[in-house]
């Protein structure tokens, strides 16, 4: 027999969800960096007057990296909990890829910013609204390829021959 979940009120659930995020303050370096960075934008979009749709666009963008950093977290502690001291090679590909989710998201919020943002800001320093853009637009682009580049040039060669070599007899 299945047992009946208890019913809890939004109120508790609320309050569950808030001690979540004063843990992840507490205890998580990059989701206080990426608070100030947060902050920091927040206070350029208002500075720019940036349109509500594009600040909305920032905003949303933000929001991923912040939710994906608190499931990467989350993941961390189940992983760290079940395998605790006998160490295990899919624990650490569990552990890597929610970082990586976490890289990816940050890329992705930082290529729309400069989609976003760089004209405004371009502006802002008195370059014309059409330099600005294409130049914001050659960043993202930039952006992109650099990260393309660091992922080629970092791999390491495939475990093909490896696995075979490694398997029971």
């Amino acid at each position: 027999m299945i047992p009946r979940r208890s019913r809890q009120s939004l109120g508790q659930a609320l309050a569950f969800a808030l001690e979540g995020l004063r843990h992840a303050v507490r205890t998580q370096r990059a989701f206080r960096i990426q608070l100030v960075i947060t902050g920091f934008v927040g206070g350029l979009l208002l500075w720019l007057g940036v349109p509500a749709l594009e600040s909305g666009v920032i905003i949303l963008s933000i929001l991923v990296v912040l939710v994906v950093e608190l499931i990467n977290t989350a993941l961390e502690v189940v992983v760290d909990l079940l395998v605790e001291r006998n160490h295990h090679a899919l624990a650490k590909v569990a552990k890597d890829l929610a970082a990586a989710a976490v890289v990816v998201a940050a890329a992705g919020a930082a290529i729309v910013g400069l989609l976003v943002l760089g004209p405004p800001v371009g502006t802002a320093l008195g370059v014309d609204a059409g330099t600005a853009s294409r130049w914001s637009r050659l960043g993202a682009v930039f952006t992109v390829l650099v990260g393309a580049a660091v992922l080629w040039l970092t791999q390491k060669p495939t475990g093909a021959a490896r696995s075979v070599s490694n398997r029971p007899r």
